[in-house]
């Protein structure tokens, strides 16, 4: 079979797929859109392996969301594969935190859940290569393409269901637990749910205190919406302040924002840059906006990582619990925070946690630069 390579503008995942399946293809698969890369290893129009730059689909945030360990176990299994080079998988198995049967339907789960995410790209680019793949040194799991192209087709009507019930991740939600068939297992993943809930967390928060894919969440969500059990509540907004006089009054449009932030890029001041290039893009999300985040991560990425990473610096918060519940924070910066106990330092935070090391380095930043952290 000769190699593949096209977007998906006119070529979409799902015909891709049927394609590859119905000629037992064997080969690597790669997929990509803005920053996102996907490796899809294939053998005779099967997945043996996927693997993904978006931290909740690595295999160690599956393992966590669905309560096989927790975030202190896989960090010391982290340090183990460091020092050994052992496939993470196998080093849970040997030291008994897993079984092999569980292993293997988490990475069925992580397969499923990195392929299918791609299946909602309208745009991006695909390339096949017909190699003989390197068989992955872990568990063997085979996950056929016609089985996720019947999976695909089911969700596209539960996305359309879903999105109907829960709108925007900026809500919160209020649970009504006598509508409940009955009642949530203690220390059940829908326990887990039910707390953050009253605990006034939005959506987006959700997910990732629970290191959990989108749709893991809100199907879940969605099971207890339709019991009459979960209605929506107030939307929880954060409008991410603008830290720098950009002298055009009070209402800069989103391409003003972006021309400055070009200035400050051009200037080498990276910090204002970014602050104002994620301001831009989420006043209004556009190409530019995103090509401009993606200079200024690779630019100021390095000076990030000799910062906070180069060696261990323990965070701790200085505000009281009353001012930080105050505080206009995003979903992640949140996530963090709740992190930060004086005990972890910044790379293991980091590595636990479901975002880009990058989106992660720079919300440190801003900690310090607003003091609401410091370190020992």
């Amino acid at each position: 079979m000769i190699g593949l390579a096209g977007d998906f503008a006119t070529m979409p995942l799902r015909d891709l797929v049927v394609y590859l399946g119905n000629r037992q293809a064997s080969g690597k698969l790669a997929l990509e859109r803005e920053g996102v890369r996907k490796v899809v290893l294939l053998e005779q129009g099967a997945v043996i392996n996927a693997s993904s730059n978006v931290p909740r689909e690595y295999l160690g945030q599956f393992l966590i969301n669905l309560g096989h360990i927790t975030e202190e176990q896989f960090e010391r299994a982290y340090a183990t594969q460091k020092e050994t080079k052992v496939f993470l998988g196998r080093i849970l198995v040997m030291i008994g935190l897993v079984s092999e049967e569980t292993l293997a339907a988490a990475l069925m789960l992580k397969f499923r859940e990195t392929v299918l995410d791609a299946f909602e790209w309208a745009e991006g680019t695909f390339v096949y290569e017909p190699v003989t793949p390197a068989q992955p040194d872990g568990i063997e799991v085979r996950l056929p393409l016609i089985d996720l192209h019947k999976e695909s087709e089911f969700r596209v009507q539960a996305w359309e269901q879903i999105r109907a019930a829960f709108p925007r991740g900026d809500l919160t939600l209020v649970l009504r637990r006598d509508q409940l068939a009955e009642p949530a297992r203690p220390g059940s993943i829908d326990e887990k749910i039910f707390q953050l809930i009253e605990q006034g967390q939005s959506l987006d928060e959700m997910a990732l205190g629970l290191h959990a894919t989108d749709f893991f969440l809100y199907n879940r969500l969605y099971a207890f919406h339709r019991l009459g059990a979960l209605q929506l509540g107030a939307p929880k907004e954060v409008e991410v302040e603008i830290e720098v006089d950009l002298g055009l009054g009070d209402s800069p449009t989103a391409e003003q924002v972006l021309d400055n932030a070009r200035a400050f890029f051009a200037q080498g001041n990276l910090r204002d840059a970014y602050s104002l290039a994620r301001r831009s893009n989420q006043m209004t999300a556009t190409l530019d906006a995103a090509l401009l985040l993606k200079q200024v991560e690779v630019a100021w990425l390095p000076q990030l990582k000799t910062d906070l990473l180069a060696k261990p610096r323990v965070p701790y918060i200085v505000l009281e619990p009353e001012a930080l519940a105050r505080l206009p924070l995003a979903a992640p910066e949140r996530y963090l925070l709740s992190r930060v106990d004086g005990k972890r330092d910044v790379g293991t935070i980091i590595r636990v946690a479901p975002l880009k090391e990058f989106e992660a380095l720079a919300f440190f930043d801003r900690f310090s630069r607003q003091k609401w952290v410091r370190f020992n």
